[in-house]
This record gives structure tokens, sequence and C-alpha cells, in this order.
């Protein structure tokens, strides 16, 4: 039953990749969430009532993609930092945003490469 849970808390490194709608990203990772954030699993409360960590990785990397522009970096981008840092205790926290792709005139293989290098160049750092 909660082995998307299992699975998130023992991992080294979380990637997420979701696309930017409507001012945040798709409903199912909403959902995802919500199916990973249970207590005794990913998270424990204190005595004093504040979350702590039961998770693995210290490093997120957050990747999205827009027809537009991204509006705000808290939309979306927020919830996913909000929960990484104050639930799952993960500091390290990189996001990564390929916008304006549905833009007229846009270059989109040049954005999409530099979103791709940006990639390459986390990973080889963490190397």
């Amino acid at each position: 039953m909660f082995e998307c849970a299992r699975t998130f808390a023992s991992a080294d490194t979380i990637v997420i990749a979701a696309p930017y709608w409507d001012l945040s990203f798709p409903a199912a990772l909403k959902q995802y969430f919500e199916q990973i954030n249970v207590v005794g699993l990913t998270f424990e409360y204190t005595a004093e009532g504040f979350p702590r960590s039961l998770c693995r990785a210290k490093k997120l990397c957050y990747i999205t993609t827009a027809g537009g522009k991204v509006i705000s970096d808290e939309f979306g981008f927020g919830y996913v930092s909000a929960l990484a840092q104050g639930f799952y205790g993960i500091s390290d926290i990189q996001y990564i945003k390929a916008e304006e792709l549905d833009i007229i005139g846009a270059d989109v293989p040049g954005i999409l490469n530099k979103a791709k290098n940006e990639i390459d160049r986390i990973v080889s750092s963490s190397e």
C-alpha cells in the first residue's frame, strides 16, 4: 500500500519532471505527494509537533517546461521546495525550467539544449 512512500524515502536523489500547467503542475503530481507524505515512512513528528525527515535523499532536482513564461517560481516549484525542505529534509534543491516553448519564433531546440546543459552540469557535479 505504501510502496511509493518507501521508494521515495529510500532514494539517494529525487528527480521530478513535470510540465507547468495552470500556474503549477498537473494534479497527478499533487496526488503523488499525498501518497508519499506518510507519517512513519517519509517523515515523523517531533515531540514539539514539527515534521522530521525519515528520507535518505539530500538532493532534489525539479525540472519543468512551459509553453509561456513561468509567472512565479513560487507556483509549483515553491510547493515542491517547501515539502522537500520542511518534511523530507532535502536541503540541496535544484530548479531547471525550459519556458516560452510555444512562443512564435522561440528557439525551442536552444531552450531545451540550455535546460539539458543545466541538467548535465548538476549530474556531473554530483559525481
